[in-house]
């Protein structure tokens, strides 16, 4: 296991919980996602893999708010909600469906939480 990372199992992917994205960027832009799943961190934090539906990137969010990335093996490695966003939303604007409100993609990166770079 790579230093600095949590190892996850999956859990439930039947009950959608959609707070942790709401909170972080809106419920304008929530409608870009899919939620895939919930994951159980070896702290036994819950995260939930959100899916957006253009660029088909994953979104890890924790239900108090952190954002983590995954990392190949199973396991995963917290990094800035900003950080996050913009990998969730890279390359959006090339592809379609064309994102209605590119405006507000970019004020919820600004606007994220823990703004670290």
């Amino acid at each position: 296991m790579t230093e600095g990372t949590l190892p996850g199992t999956m859990g439930q992917g039947d009950r959608p919980v959609w707070q942790p994205l709401l909170d972080l960027i809106g419920e304008d832009l929530t409608g870009w996602f899919m939620w895939m799943y919930e994951v159980e961190l070896a702290d036994q934090t819950l995260l939930h893999a959100y899916k957006h539906i253009s660029t088909r990137r994953y979104l890890h969010l924790t239900e108090d708010g952190r954002a983590f990335a995954y990392v190949p093996e199973g396991a995963y490695r917290e990094i800035a909600p900003r950080a996050a966003l913009r990998e969730a939303f890279a390359e959006w604007e090339q592809l379609l469906p064309a994102p209605t409100d590119p405006a507000a993609v970019r004020a919820a990166i600004r606007r994220a939480r823990g703004s670290r770079a």
